[in-house]
């Protein structure tokens, strides 16, 4: 039997993942997986099954402005400036998706 959306950590239940050693918890519900730390070693969670619903973001060159708004809202230092274009870290990137809702111009989709 396959997942649900709820067991798959992306309803009211769930799991919430740790980002560097994959330690699980119970998902609280009203706490962003994501301002949670991992009891085992402190890193950022995130939640489970996100990164199968959902490719992580990008930046289109083109439509980046260099505002480093994005930059400022990363809570996890995924995003840098190169030159004058962001550039986000798929390595650091926890999907939290935060740089969406702050991008001016809609560089990061």
């Amino acid at each position: 039997m396959g997942r649900n959306r709820q067991n798959a950590g992306l309803g009211q239940g769930g799991t919430c993942v740790c980002t560097v050693c994959h330690a699980e918890v119970a998902h609280r519900q009203g706490t962003p997986c994501y301002e949670m730390k991992c009891p085992e070693c402190g890193a950022p969670m995130s939640r489970e099954g996100l990164e199968e619903t959902r490719a992580k973001p990008r930046v289109f060159d083109k439509a980046c402005i260099g505002c480093e708004k994005c930059v400022r809202a990363c809570p996890f230092g995924a995003i840098s400036m190169v030159g004058d274009k962001a550039l986000i870290d798929p390595g650091r990137c926890t999907n939290c998706r935060k740089c969406l809702a702050v991008c001016p111009t809609g560089a990061i989709r």
